[in-house]
C-alpha cells in the first residue's frame, strides 16, 4: 500500500512541475481584445455595468475562451468566460477598486437576440458566426483566422445548454451568458 501511495504522489508532483506556462491577453486571441475594446466603448456611458449584456461586443466577447483572460500565471481558471470578461472590462474602465456586477444579475434583452437571430426564436451556429463577425466590424478586426474558431465557441454554448441540435432557443442562449460562470454543464452533446 505504501508503494502505491508513493507512486501516486510521485505522479502528481511530476504532473504539477511540468505545467506549461500559458500566454494570455490576446497574443493568441487578438479578435477577443478587439471585442473587449469595442465593448468598453459601448459601455463608456454606463454607470453600473448593468447594461453589459445589451451590447453585442460585450455579449460575443464573453464567449471568448477561458485562456483569453485570467491570471498571468498558474493553471487555467475553470471555464468562467462571462464573469472573467466582465471583470476585465471593469478593471480596464474603472480600476481595481470597482466590483462589477455578477453575470447572474444581468439579462440579455430579447431585442439583441432578435438582431442576431434570423427566425426570431432561436440562435443557430450561422447566427452566432454572423453576430460574432458583425460585432468585430465595429473594431475593424482583426478577425479570427479560421471560422472554425468561432464555431468552437458556439459548440461550447451548445453543449452547456444541452440543445444538441444547435438551434438554441432565446431563453437557453441568454441563460448561458447569465449563468455559465456559476453553473457548470458539460458533456451534454
Amino acid at each position: 500500500m505504501l508503494a502505491f501511495v508513493s507512486l501516486v504522489l510521485s505522479l502528481a508532483l511530476s504532473a504539477a512541475s511540468s505545467a506549461i506556462p500559458i500566454r494570455r491577453q490576446g497574443t493568441d486571441y487578438p479578435w477577443c481584445n478587439a471585442l473587449r475594446a469595442t465593448c468598453e466603448k459601448q459601455l463608456v456611458n454606463s454607470t453600473d455595468f448593468n447594461d453589459f449584456l445589451t451590447h453585442d461586443a460585450c455579449l460575443f466577447g464573453s464567449a471568448c475562451p477561458p485562456d483569453f483572460l485570467g491570471p498571468d500565471d498558474g493553471p487555467l481558471p475553470p471555464r468562467r468566460n462571462v464573469q472573467l470578461f466582465i471583470r476585465q472590462v471593469a478593471l480596464d474602465m474603472r480600476g481595481s477598486g470597482y466590483e462589477p456586477p455578477h453575470s447572474e444579475d444581468l439579462r440579455v434583452p430579447t431585442s439583441l437576440l432578435q438582431q442576431i437571430s434570423t427566425n426570431g426564436n432561436t440562435i443557430t451556429k450561422q447566427n452566432f458566426i454572423d453576430g460574432f463577425y458583425h460585432a468585430l466590424d465595429a473594431s475593424n478586426g482583426p478577425w479570427p483566422t479560421n471560422v472554425s474558431i468561432v464555431k468552437d465557441y458556439f459548440s461550447y454554448i451548445v453543449d452547456w445548454t444541452a440543445v444538441c441540435s444547435g438551434n438554441i432557443p432565446f431563453k437557453n442562449f441568454a441563460d448561458y451568458f447569465v449563468y455559465e460562470s456559476y453553473v457548470k454543464s458539460s458533456g451534454n452533446c
